[in-house]
């Protein structure tokens, strides 16, 4: 499997949202080979700190996504940038990609799928028509069908740079593509054997086997509504 990076995207601090929260979701593209580390993309800042860390280096969200989102909720600004995504592509998506795959892009950079990203009440406001004062309910959305964009670690780190090949170089858990787990994970969130299985994924990311982790020894799940909606719904 080989794709060809579509677009790198960065970004700053700046105020957003209902309140005014500082925020760094609203991406846009850098000019010419941009440093990839083991932190991130150079230039590119974090305010959450759920955000961020060597677990969560890149984001990457598949264009097919948009073209998905544009069709769902016609009107609304949704563009790459706008999801707080690193890196765009067309060819791979939640549903070809799998936790643990090994990308080389360019010559020199390698990449690992860590986890997907759990979408917050963020991605939905970042849409908000300021006409009318709506947004689309995209968050949940993304979470219901399983396309949320995903994360790398960087193993190789290099510069990167829109128009690099993007190649698969090794995948170990082929069975665990990024839409089963996300599925499971949100779809049928108490399946105890599900939960274990998942667990034991190797390279799978240390937030999502965390909370798998504590709804079995809580014999509960997780509330979502502070995370898909926060003061949306104040």
């Amino acid at each position: 499997m080989t794709t060809t990076i579509e677009a790198v995207m960065a970004g700053g601090s700046k105020p957003f949202g209902p309140n005014g929260e500082p925020s760094a979701i609203r991406k846009t593209p850098v000019g010419g080979p941009t440093m990839l580390g083991a932190a991130g993309l150079e230039g590119d800042q974090h305010t959450d700190p759920n955000h961020g860390g060597v677990e969560k280096a890149l984001l990457h969200y598949a264009a097919e996504g948009y073209e998905m989102w544009a069709r769902r909720f016609p009107g609304f600004g949704l563009s790459a940038g706008g999801f707080g995504e690193n890196i765009v592509t067309h060819g791979m998506t939640e549903e070809t990609v799998c936790v643990g795959d090994r990308y080389r892009i360019g010559g020199d950079v390698l990449v690992e799928v860590s986890q997907p990203r759990q979408p917050c009440w963020k991605l939905s406001y970042n849409a908000l028509d300021p006409a009318t004062g709506e947004y689309p309910d995209i968050a949940a959305a993304m979470q219901e069908h399983a396309a949320p964009g995903w994360y790398y670690r960087v193993l190789k780190p290099g510069l990167i740079e829109q128009g690099m090949p993007m190649e698969l170089t090794e995948r170990p858990s082929p069975e665990w593509t990024l839409a089963r787990l996300i599925r499971g994970f949100y779809g049928t969130p108490s399946d105890e054997p599900f939960l274990r299985e998942a667990i034991a994924v190797d390279r799978l990311g240390t937030e999502w086997r965390t909370a798998m982790e504590r709804r079995l020894e809580r014999g509960a799940v997780e509330r979502w509504e502070g995370r898909l909606y926060g003061p949306l719904r104040a």
